[in-house]
């Protein structure tokens, strides 16, 4: 059977392995996500972990033709130069290729220009000291993954199963600029990525697709209008099943939909009473007052989530901004759009 597919498990990430069709090459095997890699200092090996429990599944590195990396995350793509080496292709949506590319060094631009973007949405000096020596992720590999071995999805339509089941690739930008979802149409199975998990809320992001090509002046992607747009369309396929990037399988996906949706409805009538009470806003105000008693490490994420309804009032024309003379961009409500009821 291919489905359910084989689970291999790093962490907190699943790596989803599915059979294919044809194996006429000896490379039988289509893996959803390459796998994060472990810290400097961990004591664990994640390739060797990886490899344990492939070889349990029936299958070697060189067994395996692709791999499908659902976004440009280094939980989600550390691994990929690792299946590279052993002669798999890197399936990447095309506006997430730069950041496999770039690795561990496209992550840290990115970093510094999502610092500056807090303190120009108010965060405080403080606040910005604490975010920037947090060590979350910092000392996590993610070695850059070779140009010739990166495909873009957008070059494959299909994948043939075995068992005749038939997988397809679906951009679904959001969570990141290049992030992709793989739908099974005759089980209706959905591999999600990070687009919808059993036990979160998956976040938008600050995003600065420019900044891992050196361009330390590039603008911030909006990712939560889009992240919006491709969940409704995620809930359009109608799955049955859904096999997520972190967490157990997901049976009945409507629950999780309509938590997403129901979540963000919250919160945007929340940012709106927040203007509409108070006037031309920083997000970072807003956080504040819808999360007083966040801690300070954590507020970041916090803030990505408010911005990116700042990024929602402005699309729908509901809002405008203006940077005043502190540099801080403030959201106003427009006068046609009064504080929901």
């Amino acid at each position: 059977m291919t489905l359910p597919p084989a689970r291999i498990v790093l962490g907190d990430n699943n790596v989803w392995a599915l059979r294919l069709a044809d194996a006429a090459d000896g490379r039988g095997w289509l893996l959803i996500d390459a796998g994060v890699e472990a810290d400097r200092d961990a004591e664990v090996d994640a390739w060797a972990m990886a490899l344990e429990q492939a070889r349990a599944h029936g299958f070697g590195p060189r067994d395996v033709r692709a791999v499908i990396v659902t976004h440009e995350h280094i939980d989600h793509a550390a691994l990929a130069y690792r299946w590279a080496t052993e002669g798999a292709r890197i399936v990447v949506g095309r506006e997430g290729i730069e950041a496999v590319v770039a690795g561990r060094a496209g992550l840290d631009a990115q970093r510094a220009l999502r610092l500056h973007e807090y303190e120009r949405h108010g965060c405080p000096a403080d606040v910005l000291e604490r975010l920037a020596t947090w060590r979350g992720a910092r000392g996590a590999i993610w070695e850059p993954c070779p140009r010739d071995a990166i495909d873009a999805a957008e070059e494959y339509e299909t994948w043939a199963l075995a068992d005749g089941h038939t997988l397809r690739l679906i951009a679904a930008p959001g969570h990141t600029p290049g992030n992709l979802v793989a739908w099974c149409e005759d089980e209706r199975a959905l591999f999600s990525g990070d687009t919808l998990l059993p036990t979160t809320i998956p976040t938008p992001g600050l995003h600065f697709p420019g900044a891992v090509t050196g361009n330390l002046g590039a603008p911030r992607w909006p990712s939560l209008p889009p992240f919006l747009r491709s969940v409704a369309a995620v809930r359009a396929l109608a799955p049955a099943v859904v096999y997520p990037g972190h967490g157990e399988v997901m049976h009945d996906p409507a629950v999780y939909l309509d938590r997403f949706e129901v979540h963000h409805e919250r919160r945007a009538q929340q940012v709106r009473r927040h203007l509409a009470a108070h006037g031309a806003s920083t997000a970072f105000e807003v956080t504040r007052a819808l999360f007083a008693r966040l801690p300070a490490e954590r507020l970041g994420q916090a803030m990505t989530e408010v911005i990116g309804h700042f990024d929602l009032l402005l699309e729908r024309g509901e809002a405008t901004a203006r940077v005043e003379d502190d540099g801080r961009t403030r959201l106003l409500l427009a006068e046609a759009h009064p504080n929901p009821k």
